[in-house]
Formats: C-alpha cells, sequence, structure tokens
C-alpha cells in the first residue's frame, strides 16, 4: 500500500523526515568511524597495544569495516523506503545519492583495510612482508619422509 505524500505540506514535511533520518544515519556512520579512527591513533602511541587489551589494528579495522556497510545498508533501505513509499518513487534518494552512499562507504572501507593491511607488500621482492619485524625465516629443511631435495 503506497503513502504517497500528494498535499505540499505533507510533502515539506515528508521531505524533513527524509532529511532527518537520512542525516542522522550518516553522523552515526561518520562519528563511529571517527571514533574508531581515533582509537586506531592509541596503535601509533608508545604502548598503545598494550592499552587496548588484545584488540590489534586489523580487529579493529575489521570492526569498522563491518559497521560501515552495516550502515551503508541501513542508509541505502532508508532511501529506497522513503523514496517508494512516500515520495511515488522520484524526489528523493535518486541515482547521484545512491551513487554518493556506495563512493563514501567504498571510501572508508579502503581506508580501513589500507590502514590495517596496506602496509605489507607481500612478493618476491619482500619475502618477509607478511612476517612480523625482526623475524628470521625458518631453514629449509627436507621433510623427513621426503627423498626429495626442497
Amino acid at each position: 500500500m503506497s503513502e504517497t505524500l500528494n498535499d505540499p505540506s505533507e510533502k515539506l514535511e515528508g521531505m524533513n523526515t527524509y532529511i532527518e533520518g537520512k542525516m542522522k544515519r550518516y553522523s552515526l556512520l561518520f562519528a563511529v568511524n571517527g571514533g574508531a579512527f581515533a582509537i586506531a591513533k592509541v596503535f601509533g602511541e608508545r604502548d598503545g597495544a598494550q592499552l587496548l587489551g588484545g584488540l590489534t589494528l586489523q580487529h579493529l579495522a575489521l570492526g569498522a569495516v563491518a559497521f560501515t556497510v552495516l550502515m551503508g545498508v541501513d542508509i541505502f533501505l532508508f532511501g529506497l523506503l522513503m523514496r517508494r513509499k512516500f515520495f511515488g518513487d522520484r524526489m528523493v534518494f535518486t541515482w547521484a545519492g545512491r551513487i554518493i552512499l556506495v563512493a563514501l562507504c567504498v571510501l572508508v572501507i579502503a581506508g580501513w583495510l589500507i590502514a590495517a593491511f596496506g602496509h605489507q607488500r607481500p612478493g618476491p621482492a619482500n619475502k618477509t612482508a607478511l612476517m612480523p619485524p625482526n623475524t628470521a625465516l625458518p631453514p629449509l629443511r627436507p621433510s623427513p619422509n621426503s627423498n626429495q631435495p626442497c
């Protein structure tokens, strides 16, 4: 059942409701990611990791990525609901708004993934990139059940 707003005063009130709901959701998205970023800065400080218990930057980043995905889906569904149910499938949450939402979420997610995992560059030039600093590679030894050299 469609509850399309037809009266100009109803449309104005509906538009205000839409904008308020959208802004609250975007504010929550950026506030939580900003708070997580502030926590991530503690990792750069001396003894920062000890202050946060066993939390690692990778754990924090993955949590922020999951939250960003959930909030992106919530904002998208809210915009779609308002557009279809109250605005006759027009006026609000246009393609431009959808593209902006997806782009913002992708940028935030990319930032977290780069912050957490971007410093590691595996490849032939850097074989120890996935190992902690000051860790030597173990010597290559043939397996006891193998007659072939490594």
